[in-house]
């Protein structure tokens, strides 16, 4: 790989128009000022530490300074976006969810997106080791269109042909926590999504400052050693008075190639990141809150045109890659009207990849770029009234999308589209032992583009649909629940489906436009239960458990057709099938936790040419388990995490009678350690993947001829915070 240009501290890039340089005094000064934030306020902190320790008794975590009395012990305690729109605990929530909150993003110090759902169960979360972009797979459904993904309400709709596609950019330490919904049940959220939804959202200023502050300021350095890798993330936040607060952060972050488990470099996975967001809150009035945000990205990387391929003529790009992110989120919820709960949020996210070719030789200097963009709003409200000796809730929204795609040769669908909707939902509770919701959801899409004709010709597809929903839960016994769902859900065909030009098993004119490609509909069936008890075996613990099962079928699957030559075209290939188990439980007494994670999935394609193979190549069988222990008055918390992931059988799209193979499984090992030394120094460390194990996840696009493995071998990692606020 050629060496790697130097670039500035986060401040300088963003500022200096993302100049490439880099000096040891960057480094030198983020140290110095992490120490000197975390030690200069020493003397002030056993004090302050008596003020927190009710707000950490029985968690543990380094809690927010504003944290209140009764925070949330578990993750499953977490206070979250829901599958009906309205924010509650996940373990009250009769659907499939998970919340990764901000102490475990600390204790798994994640180098990337698909770090933050290792042990999220039903979710398969990947990247190519040369690609800094992730792809989610939810039960089996991946790619752009299947999985809605969000940072702070703004849809991520970012793709590109072949290896790859589906893919979005989100910096992991922007992060304070990350929401999945599993499956069409979360058809409320917009457009597409029939396999559910991935919410991130940045932190605002109330999540930083305490609540005596007007300012604070924290610097966060970071190393690992397999890849020579150097973080640092500096946060500042100002509190002009009760109604209006700003909080800003730069990060930026530098690593050369990583080796696998049996100590070979992996080339091309060495890349330089600078990201950095600010937000402000106001509140005009009572009851009123705005908040105004921009996000901005920048990955500068080299991806090749077959992940890991040895082959000498290969295809390797120079890329710069630019996310850009506004939203402005308004909320209205006067306490003395429960009729009034609404909510606007209008957004702006652009992602553009440069790409320049630096070989073959015979190609140096070919330049070609993708361009996504995405403006959109939504509105919603919800109205509490009490009647028939029920309470209920009606909430009630509105949403829109504009995306507009272009690429210089044409290698992925330029064109148009626009999605919209709007919902209805009814939430009944009877007493303490029966909740009901019923919901319709209405969507509707137009795709405008080209035909690959001679002269080319303007073209349109439309289409809308009606999905429903319908939960029954029982609580039988208090912390038991028991419920029950129907779901629909409806993904309309995407540019790349339709419009498509060039790219990956082709170049040139390889695809033809399909104008009679018809959406995917997908029903779902869906059971759970939810246990929630506290003091089980010792006085103080918590017991959280979320169980569901499913069976969806989605009719019309959309995908490439391999088995015709060029040009080739998208098609409906007939039907597929998801069923499966999901579960998740923490057990958290005080002094330590168990926490536990698992799925069993079977995604087949039941009907047409294809039928009996697999949906794609992503293990769906995984489990988890981490093990924590609380020591020097909880301020020092230890552990070790295991990972199972189950084989994959790969099967041929090209020739659909060809012998299947089947990978092995792999497993691997992690440790932490978080030391919160004082209130303004906090030290992290972890080692991933204990024990060197090479692997390659089989959900990346990795070649199977590749000379290395895809995964990271084991990782050394440290993290310095440090704080002062005043």
């Amino acid at each position: 790989m050629p060496a790697k240009a130097v670039q500035p501290p986060p401040a300088v890039a963003l500022l200096g128009g993302w100049d490439h340089m880099r000096t040891n005094t960057t480094l030198m000064a983020s140290t110095a000022l992490a120490f000197a934030l975390g030690l200069c306020a020493a003397p002030q902190a056993n004090a302050q530490e008596q003020e927190k320790k009710g707000a950490l008794a029985k968690t543990g975590r380094l809690a927010p300074a504003n944290a209140a009395q009764d925070q949330p012990a578990t993750m499953l305690d977490v206070i979250t976006i829901s599958a009906t729109m309205i924010k509650t605990a996940v373990i009250e929530s009769m659907a499939a969810i998970s919340a990764i909150d901000q102490e475990e993003l600390d204790r798994i110090q994640p180098d990337t997106a698909a770090d933050i759902f290792r042990t999220t169960p039903g979710v398969a979360a990947s990247m190519n080791g040369d690609d800094p972009a992730t792809a989610i797979n939810i039960r089996g459904l991946e790619q752009y269109g299947r999985v809605v993904v969000t940072l702070d309400g703004a849809r991520q709709d970012y793709w590109r042909v072949g290896h790859g596609s589906g893919s979005f950019y989100v910096e992991p330490d922007l992060i304070k926590e990350a929401t999945v919904i599993r499956g069409p049940v979360s058809n409320a959220y917009g457009s597409g999504g029939i396999g559910g939804v991935v919410s991130f959202e940045t932190k605002d200023a109330g999540d930083f400052l305490k609540p005596e502050e007007r300012w604070a300021l924290s610097e966060k350095l970071g190393y690992e050693d397999n890849g020579d890798g150097f973080t640092t993330s500096t946060t500042g936040a100002y509190r002009f008075s009760d109604d209006a607060d700003i909080i800003g952060n730069l990060i930026y972050r530098d690593r050369d190639s990583y080796t696998d488990g049996n100590g070979d470099i992996v080339p091309w996975t060495g890349e330089r990141m600078t990201s950095g967001y600010m937000k402000t809150t106001l509140r005009p009035a009572d009851g009123h809150e705005l908040k105004l945000g921009a996000i901005l990205q920048r990955y500068n990387d080299q991806i090749t045109g077959s992940s890991g391929s040895i082959s000498p003529t290969l295809s390797r790009y120079d890329t710069n890659t630019t996310n850009q992110t506004y939203t402005a989120a308004y909320t209205w919820k006067p306490d003395d009207n429960a009729l009034i709960d609404f909510s606007a949020n209008a957004y702006h996210n652009r992602t553009r990849a440069e790409q320049t070719q630096v070989w073959p030789t015979s190609a140096i200097g070919n330049f070609r770029y993708y361009d996504v963009a995405t403006t959109g709003f939504n509105v919603k409200n919800s109205s509490r009234f009490d009647a028939w000796e029920m309470a209920h809730t009606l909430t009630y929204g509105l949403d829109y999308y504009y995306l507009e795609a272009s690429s210089e040769a044409a290698h992925f669908g330029a064109g148009e589209q626009q999605g919209y909707g709007g919902f209805l939902q009814w939430q009944g509770d009877y007493e303490n032992w029966l909740q009901l919701i019923a919901a319709m959801r209405y969507d509707g899409y137009q795709l405008d583009g080209e035909t690959k004709t001679v002269p080319p010709e303007k073209a349109s597809m439309s289409g809308d649909r009606w999905s429903p929903r319908l939960t029954v839960g029982v609580t039988p016994l208090e912390g038991f629940q028991i419920y029950g769902t129907y779901s629909e859900g409806y993904r309309a065909p995407g540019l790349q489906d339709v419009y498509r030009g060039g790219g990956a098993h082709g170049s040139g004119d390889a695809y033809l436009p399909n104008l009679l490609l018809q959406p995917e509909t997908a029903k779902n069936w869906e059971a759970g239960i939810n246990v929630k008890y506290d003091d089980v075996l010792t006085a103080g613990d918590r017991l959280r458990a979320k169980l569901n099962v499913f069976h969806t079928d989605v009719e019309d699957y959309i995908e490439v057709d391999l088995r015709t030559g060029i040009p080739r075209t998208a098609i409906n290939i007939g039907d597929a099938r998801l069923k499966g188990v999901e579960a998740e439980m923490v057990y958290d007494y005080g002094w330590g936790f168990v926490n536990l994670a698992g799925a069993l999935i079977d995604a087949k394609i039941v009907s047409g040419v294809y039928s009996g193979q697999a949906l794609n190549n992503t293990p769906l069988d995984r489990f988890s388990a981490t093990v924590g222990f609380r020591m020097l008055e909880d301020q020092l918390t230890v552990g070790a995490q295991y990972l199972s992931i189950g084989k994959i059988t790969r099967t041929s799209r090209t020739n659909p009678n060809a012998v299947p193979v089947v990978n092995d499984g792999f497993d691997l090992v992690n440790v932490f350690a978080n030391w919160r030394i004082n209130d303004h120094a906090k030290l992290d460390f972890a080692v991933d993947n204990v024990f060197d194990t090479a692997y390659t996840d089989p959900q990346s696009a990795w070649s199977t001829s590749a000379a290395t493995e895809q995964g990271k071998g084991r990782t050394f990692k440290l993290a310095l915070t440090g704080r002062i606020g005043g």
